[in-house]
Order: structure tokens, then C-alpha cells, then sequence
């Protein structure tokens, strides 16, 4: 199978051409070692050595590479003339593994690679002592027939990556551009929204004309800090949307410290809760800690719209290595509310994947709601 331009690794060439050059190229050495040699049932052998390298290289080119390094020796050592046709496969098993090795290792790897071969091939000449002009023309031919074949493997390696760079940038741009596509949207449609819910809670005692009791006023109050709560964390993510902010998983405004504050809240809309927190929760990383209290909002959240009044026990406790939260509400004292169904549960399963946790929300057989996650603290 050919390689994918985003994968440099790779060699350039499909698999089954190297098995095809291994075929070829094993019978027709063989057929030239055993008669152009008069090597005769030897020299076969010796071609089906020459198509082991052709045949590794699509795998492991290095390992290739050592291959013809060591035939190269082989013949050298065993002091095999035959007017120096060994210049022909060479040149050709070596052409292709050094293009092999170019196109999927690094510069630095593939320069040391031609260059020992190189002077091995110098070394072979200068121990079998042959001289003559047919030997330095052949071996004229077999260097630069690697250096050819290095240089090209370079070259498509260079382009391979300058492919994959410009793809990661298009992609990058891509993702900027539909992030802020998405923080406009929020600017303009949620952002406006709470800006004008926070502000009529905030100035509804000066437009009544007579004095409301002060229970109405302490609820405006109550929804004027929620809005601004709210209009505070949505500018803050859509900081993050824009590049311009840090991560509000880092923020500790939203981590387990803060879940007083959002039960206390909940309690406000008429909800009775009743929460219990580890001792060491200050301990916890800022990504568990933030994902925790998102999970408890959303599930709280969902009590107060689905089961409005239903006590609730929200419940943290540290289980080994693991954070396990719990938020169970009795039956709903009313019919559910007319609110269809949304994304709360698909954001905290979301959610408890990026730890690699467990959630569990369902109705057990008493007839109580709840959401169970397990949030590991380390890496499982």
C-alpha cells in the first residue's frame, strides 16, 4: 500500500514493488553470478542474498541497509572477482535501500548512511586490488548511483513534510476560525441574553412603583448574582475560544471548592440539599477538580428543572486513587417539568472520558435519580 503524505515514516513506494524488485532482482544476480561468473549453483545463492535487502527495505530500511553492508563484506572477504560485476547489483540493491532509508529517516541518519556506504565501497576496492579503466568507470557508476538515489529520496522526503506542515496549518486555521465562528455566536446570542436578564434583576426595585416585598427582592437579587455569575464565566470561555485566556479548567473558581457556593444556589431555587466533601479535595489536580464541579452543576441543574424540591445529597469521597461523585435525589414531589431533553448528560459523559472515568446516571429501584462518576486522579 502506498504511503499517506501525512506519514513520512513511511516508504514512498507501495509495498508489492519491492516484493516484485526482490523477484526480479534475485533470479537475474543469481543467473549472473552462476554464469557470467562461472560460480555456477554458488552464485544463485549469492542473487537470493542480493533480494533479502530489496525485500526488508519497505519494513526496515535501516535493517536493509546493514544487510548490504554485510554482502558488500561478504563478497569483499571471500575475494569474489568477476571483473567486478558485483558494481551492477550493488548499484542497484543499494540505489534502492539508500532511497528507502532517505525518504523515511532524517537528514542526519540518511548523510551517515551514504557516506559509510560510500567508503566501504572505496575500502572493497582498495582490498581486492584490481586495477584497470573498467574498474574505476565502474566505480564512477556505482557512486553516483546511490548519491542519485539519496538525493531524489531526499528530496520526496523534504516535499512529504513541507505537505504535512502546510496540512497542519490549514488545519490549525481552520479550528481558530471555527472557534471564533463559535465565540461570536455566544457573544451575540447567550452573552446579550444574561446581559439583559442581569441587568433588569439589578434595576427592578428602582422601575416598581410601590415598594415590593422583600422576599421578591432578595429573588431579583438572587437572579442578578446568577446572571453576573454566569456572564463571568462565559467571557472567561469565550477568552479561551479566542486564544486570548487561559483554560478555565485551571480557574478555581470552578472546582470542588466552589460547590458550597453552587449548593447554596440550588437551595435558593428551593431544591433541599445536603453536601458532603473529602477532607483532602484542596489536594486534587485543577482538571479533576473542574470536570467535578461541572458534573455536580449539570446534575444539579437537572434536579432543580426535573424534580424541583426533591431532597438531594450530593456526595464527593476519595475511593484509592479515584474521585467518586455521587448526586442522588428522592422522587419528584411534582410532575416533571415540560423541558425536553438536552446535552447535560452527553457533556458529562464527554466529560468523564477525557479522565478516562465511569459514569452512571439512571433510576435506581427505590425510584431515586443518580448520577455516579468515577474520576481517576492519575493515568489508568
Amino acid at each position: 500500500m502506498p504511503a499517506s503524505p501525512a506519514d513520512p515514516d513511511k516508504p514512498l513506494l507501495p509495498r508489492r514493488m519491492y516484493f516484485i524488485a526482490a523477484g526480479v532482482a534475485g533470479p537475474f544476480f543469481g543467473w549472473m553470478f552462476a554464469y557470467a561468473t562461472e560460480m555456477g549453483v554458488a552464485g544463485w545463492s549469492i542473487g537470493a542474498l542480493y533480494a533479502v535487502p530489496v525485500a526488508v527495505s519497505w519494513y526496515r530500511p535501516m535493517t536493509a541497509w546493514w544487510i548490504t553492508l554485510a554482502l558488500l563484506a561478504l563478497m569483499t572477504i571471500f575475494g569474489i572477482d568477476y571483473w567486478r560485476p558485483w558494481y551492477l547489483p550493488e548499484m542497484v540493491v543499494q540505489s534502492l535501500v539508500l532511497f528507502t532509508v532517505a525518504v523515511t529517516s532524517a537528514r542526519r541518519v540518511t548523510a551517515t548512511a551514504f557516506l559509510i556506504t560510500l567508503g566501504a565501497g572505496l575500502l572493497s576496492a582498495l582490498w581486492t586490488g584490481t586495477e584497470g579503466p573498467y574498474v574505476a568507470q565502474g566505480m564512477a557508476n556505482w557512486a553516483l548511483s546511490p548519491l542519485a538515489a539519496t538525493l531524489i529520496g531526499y528530496g520526496f522526503r523534504s516535499r512529504r513534510l513541507s505537505t504535512l506542515r502546510i496540512a497542519e496549518e490549514h488545519g490549525k486555521r481552520r479550528i481558530l476560525e471555527e472557534r471564533a465562528r463559535i465565540a461570536r455566536e455566544l457573544h451575540d446570542v447567550v452573552a446579550h441574553h444574561m446581559s439583559i436578564i442581569a441587568v433588569q434583576a439589578a434595576t427592578f426595585p428602582h422601575r416598581v412603583k410601590e415598594a415590593a416585598p422583600a422576599e421578591v427582592l432578595r429573588e431579583f437579587r438572587e437572579i442578578n448574582a446568577a446572571a453576573s455569575a454566569s456572564l463571568a464565566e462565559l467571557r472567561q470561555l469565550l477568552g479561551v475560544l479566542r486564544g486570548d485566556r487561559d483554560d478555565p479548567a485551571a480557574s478555581p473558581r470552578a472546582g470542588l471548592g466552589a460547590l458550597e457556593e453552587l449548593v447554596e444556589s440550588a437551595r435558593r431555587a428551593g431544591t433541599p440539599v445536603r453536601l458532603e466533601l473529602p477532607e483532602r479535595s484542596a489536594e486534587l489536580g485543577a482538571a479533576l477538580s473542574h470536570t467535578a464541579y461541572r458534573i455536580v452543576q449539570e446534575a444539579l441543574s437537572n434536579v432543580v428543572k426535573h424534580a424541583g424540591g426533591a431532597p438531594t445529597v450530593v456526595t464527593a469521597r476519595l475511593d484509592g486513587g479515584d474521585l467518586v461523585l455521587e448526586v442522588v435525589n428522592e422522587p419528584a414531589p411534582a410532575p416533571a417539568s415540560g423541558a425536553g431533553p438536552g446535552y447535560g448528560l452527553v457533556g458529562m459523559r464527554e466529560r468523564v472520558a477525557t479522565l478516562s472515568g465511569e459514569l452512571f446516571a439512571g433510576e435506581l429501584s427505590d425510584g431515586r435519580y443518580a448520577v455516579r462518576a468515577v474520576l481517576p486522579q492519575g493515568e489508568r
